[in-house]
């Protein structure tokens, strides 16, 4: 493929919501967000979507890819959080001195090879010679050092988006999608679209091993907070056998041993335009806009779908819905116990369809009833038996696998629980089966529908769509934005008891219990 280029010389209404104005829910189910969005689709794959702001001259961007966590496997998980961080490196041309790319990537070269040597004598099962290890990763140093005076210019993008007024400018990385975003003066946006178009097919990966320590150090970060092992523990044993059973930082072994080369095969595998949404929210021209995306994002070439996740979690509804409704199940109930020097807790985790299933609407209903603090759980475990300090529910919208957890944190006096983790844990399923029999109380499911309505007309509010949008379509499809809320708001206490009676049983369900440590 032949390199996409950035030249130096780039380098130097339809709809305005006033929350007041939907105090309603028909007035708020009028509103049509297809009519509002623009989509277009280059020859490459890249989606485009765009919505136009015209009360303020500025433009939120999101280029968004459907690459996570969820996507790596056991030896390089984590990976894709520190692609993440990589993509601020720069490229072929940026981060680098004038006329020192040459120089740039021969020192590039030396740290792979002598790279690749500690890969292979540490890859021994006998005979180790860790003197030697040792050795190399010093003169990986001193070559790093070596690029770093010689041949880098630091921060080159993010100096490039601040000069030209961006504020915003950052990056995610989760379970299921990255995003890199910023938000610029709207006679800004073909630097943009030549920045990002630049890093897409050309991103450099300098000072690689030296970020692999920085990314190592924010696991140990992660690794001193109270109860974070006990958490990625549950998670894992939850997540028998779906690739959400890792953290988006990934297990320290992989997260410390990962090699510039395997990064470079999994970004040619998921960083390419049919693979990515760009969104763009703000005052926009839109035929000036997408002849810009066309010039810029236009040459690079389509490679095809990337792979998707195939592996699902082996629980009794998935033998149901793939084998048949009379399926009997084998019954395995799994548990988790744990101490740490934190408030001790009681998690139940339940396995739940993706976000585009028809259940997804009244579980998530469900979640926020539950977890209400009108709601009968939170009015007897906090309020009046004084058991635990807070309550929570949750239904999880994934693109793959996903989970209902409810929670409680015991309340502790002098440090001493008030209630055993087993009288927590009676209470909490108590709540679980009272959900299947008893209807929720309809002033109560309705406030948490205005709630929702109030949620859902915020995400729309000025640029902050392009949020929603990116998160969507990445997903499933922006479109299901304006479904998914009336899915929910339509939602019946019938319905709620049906997923409850669904989903709310042990052997679909994994206890975490997580004492104080003494």
């Amino acid at each position: 493929m032949s390199r996409f280029r950035l030249a130096r010389s780039v380098l130097f209404p339809i709809v305005f919501l006033v929350m007041a104005g939907f105090s309603t829910t028909s007035e708020a189910q009028d509103l049509s967000l297809t009519d509002q969005v623009i989509e277009r689709t280059l020859d490459n794959g890249l989606t485009v979507l765009m919505v136009v702001r015209p009360e303020t001259p500025l433009i939120r961007c999101i280029l968004g890819y459907r690459v996570g966590a969820v996507n790596e496997r056991p030896g390089i998980t984590g990976i894709s959080h520190f692609h993440e961080h990589m993509m601020f490196k720069g490229s072929y041309s940026m981060g680098v001195k004038p006329g020192m790319l040459e120089r740039d990537q021969e020192i590039m070269v030396q740290i792979d090879e002598v790279m690749a040597l500690i890969v292979e004598e540490e890859s021994k099962v006998r005979g180790r010679n860790d003197d030697q290890i040792i050795a190399w990763k010093a003169q990986i140093s001193e070559l790093i050092n070596q690029q770093r005076e010689e041949t880098m210019l630091s921060e080159e993008l993010w100096g490039a988006y601040q000069a030209a007024g961006g504020t915003g400018i950052n990056a995610s990385t989760g379970q299921e999608m990255t995003q890199y975003y910023v938000t610029l003066p709207k006679n800004k946006i073909e630097l943009y679209l030549a920045l990002e178009a630049d890093r897409m097919v050309n991103p450099v990966f300098r000072e690689f091993y030296s970020e692999r320590d920085v990314i190592a150090e924010e696991r140990r970060m992660s690794e001193n907070r109270p109860g974070f092992f006990f958490n990625e523990q549950l998670n894992a044993t939850f997540y028998a056998a779906s690739p959400y059973s890792w953290s988006v930082v990934g297990w320290m072994s992989d997260v410390s041993n990962v090699t510039r080369a395997e990064m470079q095969e999994y970004r040619d595998l998921y960083y390419r335009p049919d693979n990515a949404v760009l969104v763009l929210a703000g005052d926009i021209d839109v035929d000036a806009v997408m002849a810009l995306v066309e010039e810029y994002f236009g040459p690079i070439p389509a490679r095809g779908k990337s792979p998707r996740v195939r592996t699902q979690e082996p629980s009794p509804n998935f033998y149901r819905e793939t084998v048949g409704p009379d399926f009997d199940a084998p019954y395995i109930e799994k548990r988790v116990y744990g101490r740490a020097a934190t408030n001790p807790s009681v998690q139940i985790l339940f396995h739940i369809p993706p976000l585009w299933h028809n259940d997804l609407a009244a579980l998530y209903m469900l979640s926020e009833v539950m977890s209400s603090r009108s709601g009968e759980m939170y009015q007897a475990m906090v309020l009046e038996r004084e058991h635990a300090t807070g309550i929570s529910a949750r239904a999880s919208t994934s693109m793959y696998d996903g989970s209902f957890r409810v929670s409680a944190t015991v309340k502790e006096v002098a440090r001493r629980a008030v209630a055993s983790s087993d009288v927590i844990e009676e209470e909490l399923w108590s709540f679980l089966e009272a959900a299947k029999n008893e209807p929720v109380d309809p002033d109560l499911l309705q406030r948490v529908k205005n709630q929702v309505e109030a949620d859902f007309l915020q995400s729309l509010r000025g640029t902050g769509i392009a949020s929603s949008l990116a998160r969507m379509e990445v997903a499933y499809e922006w479109e299901y934005i304006e479904e998914q809320y009336r899915q929910r708001m339509a939602v019946t206490p019938e319905e709620l008891m049906e997923v409850a009676r669904k989903y709310f049983t042990r052997d679909n369900s994994v206890v975490g219990v997580l004492e104080r440590e003494r």
